[in-house]
Protein backbone atom coordinates (compact mmCIF):
# COMPACT_ATOMS: atom_id res chain seq x y z
CA UNK A 1 0.00 0.00 0.00
CA UNK A 2 1.15 3.16 -0.61
CA UNK A 3 2.38 5.90 2.32
CA UNK A 4 -1.20 7.73 1.76
CA UNK A 5 -3.72 4.79 1.99
CA UNK A 6 -1.80 4.39 5.36
CA UNK A 7 -2.33 7.45 6.40
CA UNK A 8 -5.63 7.56 5.65
CA UNK A 9 -6.12 4.11 7.15
CA UNK A 10 -4.56 5.39 10.30
CA UNK A 11 -6.96 8.16 10.76
CA UNK A 12 -9.96 5.79 10.31
CA UNK A 13 -8.75 3.22 12.49
CA UNK A 14 -7.96 5.27 15.64
CA UNK A 15 -8.63 2.18 17.75
CA UNK A 16 -5.55 0.50 16.65
CA UNK A 17 -2.82 3.46 16.51
CA UNK A 18 0.42 1.39 15.31
CA UNK A 19 -1.08 1.90 11.77
CA UNK A 20 -1.04 5.93 11.75
CA UNK A 21 2.44 5.88 14.11
CA UNK A 22 4.36 3.32 11.32
CA UNK A 23 3.35 5.33 8.60
CA UNK A 24 3.85 8.30 10.10
CA UNK A 25 7.87 7.67 11.27
CA UNK A 26 8.06 6.18 7.70
CA UNK A 27 7.16 9.55 6.24
CA UNK A 28 9.18 11.07 8.94
CA UNK A 29 12.27 9.36 8.36
CA UNK A 30 12.20 9.81 4.34
CA UNK A 31 11.76 13.02 4.44
CA UNK A 32 14.49 13.22 7.00
CA UNK A 33 16.64 10.82 5.01
CA UNK A 34 16.08 13.49 1.80
CA UNK A 35 17.06 16.51 3.63
CA UNK A 36 20.22 14.96 4.78
CA UNK A 37 20.66 13.86 0.77
CA UNK A 38 19.95 17.06 -0.24
CA UNK A 39 22.53 18.93 2.22
CA UNK A 40 25.11 16.90 1.24
CA UNK A 41 24.81 16.77 -2.51
CA UNK A 42 24.85 20.47 -2.30
CA UNK A 43 27.61 20.87 -0.07
CA UNK A 44 29.20 18.37 -2.31
CA UNK A 45 29.13 20.51 -5.60
CA UNK A 46 28.80 23.84 -4.16
CA UNK A 47 31.31 26.00 -6.22
CA UNK A 48 31.77 28.75 -3.56
CA UNK A 49 32.83 26.23 -1.17
CA UNK A 50 36.22 26.45 -0.18
CA UNK A 51 37.93 23.56 1.32
CA UNK A 52 41.12 24.03 2.83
Amino acid sequence: PSLGEMLSQGKNNLHAPWLGITSFLTVAIMLSLLIFIGEAIRDAFDPRKTSR
